[in-house]
């Protein structure tokens, strides 16, 4: 699945505005307020259609995922001195999904009105519905690739509660155990770290326990090695994800599960040894976060990918802020390393930061800007912005 181009119409800021996006990666570039997270939104809200067609979005109670009133451009009446709504708000899509078919689909609120969508945005729905049907009833003959859809908003947070002095096991309720909860809280605005710390202690302690069995039973070997065989694989595909991120930057690498660490996740150095991720810098613990919580989501999804989970998992990631809390020198190497670990996923990212700006071909970037009249432009560079093009495009 992939995203090319997005309309919008009286959408917050924008009265209107056009965008492409590349196949790859996309950096959104503006001063704060000029709409990078807009677009991210907007995009997010074209998503929705696509997850309510499973459990995951059928429940969903987030009134963000839907064009609110808040969300429709409101345009000043010097000669009342109020502020009037401009409506229709609109949102256009045009993607490829489904085996490759290409369609238009949009997203509308009406003043007061109830949010509306056209008919092909209830195709995508259906499409949704029928990838659950497919994956409740598919036998080992058939195995369903199913995209990824993430938003990574600023909300996002290292998630800072500590253990309790007597730690106890976590639980997972019975539908983190389905394929399907990758898709849980996938576009919401806030990513849910803790989801992933539960289950990946969960993983290795299983693993552990299973290998445990596997030399302790001889009449259950088999049976044992190919649970141990498939959770070593969860576990490599999310290690793997993570040390594209981290291991050639700061050389921590191999997140694991120790219970001699009061049961936290820890992280792995030549010079350093194990130490608990919750100790480690800002920058590092929010690059973790986002990499796990996607190859996490990769994981999930398509178990039949087995280790290569993250390398084969097509879909859309949209992150707000890439380079959040990154060192300079890291933020010069982010794109690359997301794209190394996730090559098949789309990104659309917004960022301030000329280091991240700087690694990428001029076909990636797109500097948006706005006329007093609210329209948008977004628009390719001519060259590869230089840092101090960066700084004037983000200042203006």
């Amino acid at each position: 699945m992939r995203i090319d181009k997005l309309s919008l119409l009286n959408f917050r800021c924008f009265r209107q505005l056009d965008i492409t996006f590349d196949e790859h990666i996309t950096i959104l570039v503006a001063p704060n307020g000029a709409g990078k997270t807009t677009v991210l939104d907007a995009v997010r809200l074209a998503l929705f259609p696509f997850i309510r067609g499973f459990d995951a979005g059928l429940y969903v109670k987030d009134k963000s995922l839907a064009i609110r009133t808040e969300d429709v451009r409101l345009v000043f009446r010097p000669e009342a001195l109020n502020m009037e709504m401009s409506s229709p708000a609109m949102i256009t899509a045009t993607g490829e999904w489904e085996s490759g078919k290409t369609a238009t689909w949009m997203l509308d609120k009406r003043g007061e009105q109830p949010p509306h969508e056209d008919k092909t945005a209830a195709h995508l729905t259906r499409w949704g519905e029928q990838l659950q049907t497919l994956v409740h009833e598919e036998h080992s003959l058939q195995q369903v690739d199913l995209p990824l859809m993430l938003y990574l908003g600023t909300a996002r947070l290292w998630y800072q509660e500590r253990y309790e002095a007597q730690p106890t096991e976590q639980r997972l309720d019975n539908s983190a155990f389905s394929r399907l909860s990758g898709y849980d809280d996938c576009l919401s605005a806030t990513s849910n770290y803790k989801q992933f710390e539960q289950w990946y202690s969960w993983l290795w302690l299983s693993y552990r326990e299973h290998q445990i069995t596997q030399l302790e039973s001889p009449s259950a070997k088999l049976k044992e090695a190919v649970r141990v065989q498939r959770m070593k694989e969860a576990i490599q595909a999310i290690q793997q994800a993570i040390n594209c991120l981290t291991q050639e930057v700061t050389g921590w690498h191999d997140l694991e599960y120790s219970s001699s660490h009061n049961q936290q996740l820890v992280m792995n150095h030549p010079q350093h040894g194990k130490i608990p991720l919750s100790q480690l810098s800002d920058g590092l613990r929010n690059a973790v976060a986002m990499v796990a919580d996607i190859a996490f989501r990769c994981v999930k999804l398509n178990p039949h990918l087995r280790d290569e989970a993250a390398l084969k998992t097509q879909g859309i990631v949209l992150i707000d802020e890439v380079d959040m809390f990154l060192h300079p020198a890291w933020q010069q190497q982010i794109i690359q390393s997301l794209r190394s670990a996730f090559p098949l996923i789309q990104f659309i990212v917004t960022t301030h930061s000329p280091q991240v700006i700087s690694t990428v071909k001029r076909e990636s970037v797109r500097l948006l800007e706005q006329d007093e009249k609210g329209n948008g432009l977004a628009s390719i560079p001519p060259g590869r912005p230089t840092a101090s093009q960066v700084m004037m495009y983000c200042t203006a």
